[in-house]
């Protein structure tokens, strides 16, 4: 008997592990344009899906080129201020919360 409950403990708390694993996904954050950044969220900076984290130059002045894709805390800052960036590189990554 002793022997089953180990098993259902062991059991239990591997799929518990399984779960919070799936709870907090890394999302990388991919740029939607190019251009020389102006300004760039920091780390440590809880966010909103929709929330802008990276600005470019144009001719009208600052544009987003990456708005958060889920909601959570940026975990990673990829680029720099005055760094050049393309369209479809990946700017941060967020450690998104259930």
């Amino acid at each position: 008997m002793k022997n089953k409950y180990k098993f259902t403990i062991l059991l239990g708390l591997v799929m518990s592990m399984f779960t919070w694993g799936e709870a907090f996904a890394f999302v990388p954050q991919m740029s939607v344009l190019s251009g020389k950044t102006v300004s760039v969220i920091a780390e440590g900076t809880r966010v909103k899906e929709g929330d802008v984290l990276v600005l470019v130059d144009s001719l009208v002045g600052p544009v987003p080129a990456a708005r958060a894709t889920v909601d959570g805390v940026v975990i990673e800052v990829t680029v720099g201020n005055g760094q050049i960036i393309d369209q479809n590189d990946q700017v941060a990554v967020i450690s998104e919360w259930p």
